[in-house]
């Protein structure tokens, strides 16, 4: 047999995201007790149709191509306070480049979109420099009402290879700074990951 013909018949191996290999994951998998389950939760999604955690122009979908892997964990407390970790594997780092091409580019064009759903909040994104993986940008919004800030999300979003991490956090002031941590912590960690780096 000739080596094209090899290739052609070889199985294609897709990416995998090993259970617990979120840096949050090990405990958004414990089984809560009926107290703290009243005072927090979690969700796990592997869907690859959830949009990016950091959405500013409001997608109910991912609009992002080339996809082969993901996984969503989100948090959430009776404070009230949520927190949200996203890995997703493309087919090529290119397509995961082209991912956070996008989000920079929809931060501008939907820097100030509201949320049909609440018309009273006003939205106000932003970006800011960070440094994480092969590349990386701070990102978030802050929601105003009558004037006054009502809600301050953080995000940061990382590419390293073909993957792309997302951690956002609606505690304290706006500050990627503190979540590069975990962006840098993944970005080492994914490379464990057959074809990603």
């Amino acid at each position: 047999m000739t080596l094209s013909l090899l290739l052609a018949l070889s199985p294609v191996t897709v990416p995998e995201i090993p259970k617990n290999f979120l840096l949050t994951e090990h405990d958004a998998r414990r089984h809560l007790t009926p107290e703290e389950a009243e005072e927090q939760g979690y969700e796990i999604s592997d869907k690859l149709t959830e949009p990016l955690e950091l959405n500013p122009c409001g997608h109910r979908h991912a609009v992002d191509r080339d996809r082969v892997a993901a996984r969503t964990i989100t948090h959430w407390t009776s404070a009230p306070s949520g927190s949200s970790e996203q890995l997703v594997i493309y087919k090529s780092p290119r397509a995961a480049h082209s991912a956070l091409t996008r989000l920079r580019t929809e931060v501008k064009r939907c820097a100030r979109k509201g949320d049909p759903s609440a018309p009273e909040l006003k939205f106000r994104w932003r970006t800011s420099k960070a440094k994480a993986g092969d590349e990386a940008m701070g990102m978030g919004y802050q929601t105003w009402q009558d004037g006054s800030v009502n809600e301050t999300v953080t995000g940061i979003a990382a590419r390293r290879g073909s993957a792309l991490m997302i951690y956002t956090t609606d505690e304290g002031a706006y500050d990627p700074g503190r979540l590069t941590k975990n962006a840098k912590k993944m970005a080492a960690r994914v490379c464990k990951v057959p074809g990603v780096c």
